[in-house]
């Protein structure tokens, strides 16, 4: 893979991160990574935490530029994020309903008693489409214990399809909207991105044996909803990792 791919893959992926998230973000997991020491950094490529700390940093100094901090601002208010975030509340309601009926007796897919909340619009289209698929099959068993899921579908597809239309359009716009900083910035933020999955990768093989352990290891200060108001956002435990 050339650089210009890669260019074009990370940025596809941190165009659906807000850079200061993701800051935070790496300060966590860099933050636990250095904790662990050496167990960990045993199961990354050779100076893979203080490459990853380095690209934070550049996210961080980025983010000081004025047109990246307007295509930020655009960004954490488009349309294409709303939709994302309704289709994470579908899929949630509709993972618990499929639990609930689960529990009741009713025969359904495995993949419906835990639906998972993909962060990219890709992949949340894929799950969509699959957990639309196994509830249409399995309405009926859903009827019959009366969990009836025919509303949930309806809703489910309107979601998909106004998730997949904001989706083109963005993708339509990307290259010719973008400024070249803009797309760099948005190439730092997705290698970072992968970087910090890696990271968590290794931290739940590290915990294997341990699951409460591993559980350290997540995403979750990224994947927290935007704050409704200016009230400033508490400061994640991140500890400064060591160099």
């Amino acid at each position: 893979m050339d650089a210009q791919t890669d260019t074009a893959k990370y940025a596809a992926i941190g165009l659906r991160f807000r850079g200061s998230y993701l800051v935070q973000q790496a300060g966590y997991t860099l933050g636990i990574a250095a904790l662990e020491g050496t167990p960990l950094a045993g199961k990354l490529p050779p100076n893979f935490l203080d490459r990853t700390a380095a690209l934070r940093t550049d996210v961080e100094k980025a983010m000081e530029d004025k047109t990246v901090r307007t295509s930020e601002s655009r960004q954490a208010t488009s349309t294409q994020n709303q939709h994302h975030y309704a289709a994470k509340i579908w899929v949630r309601g509709v993972g618990k309903r499929c639990q609930s009926a689960m529990q009741l007796g009713a025969a359904l897919a495995p993949e419906l008693e835990k639906v998972s909340s993909p962060a990219t619009v890709p992949g949340m289209l894929d799950q969509l489409q699959r957990t639309l698929s196994l509830l249409g099959k399995h309405a009926a068993d859903m009827d019959k214990i009366g969990l009836p899921v025919q509303t949930h579908i309806e809703e489910g597809r309107k979601i998909y399809q106004a998730l997949q239309e904001a989706d083109t359009v963005q993708e339509r716009t990307r290259a010719s909207d973008m400024p070249a900083a803009v797309t760099a910035f948005c190439a730092k933020k997705g290698e970072l991105y992968t970087m910090l999955k890696i990271i968590n990768n290794a931290g739940h093989e590290l915990y294997a044996h341990n699951l409460a352990e591993a559980a350290k290891f997540n995403m979750s200060i990224l994947h927290r909803r935007a704050p409704q108001s200016a009230a400033p956002e508490p400061a994640p435990p991140a500890p400064t990792p060591a160099t």
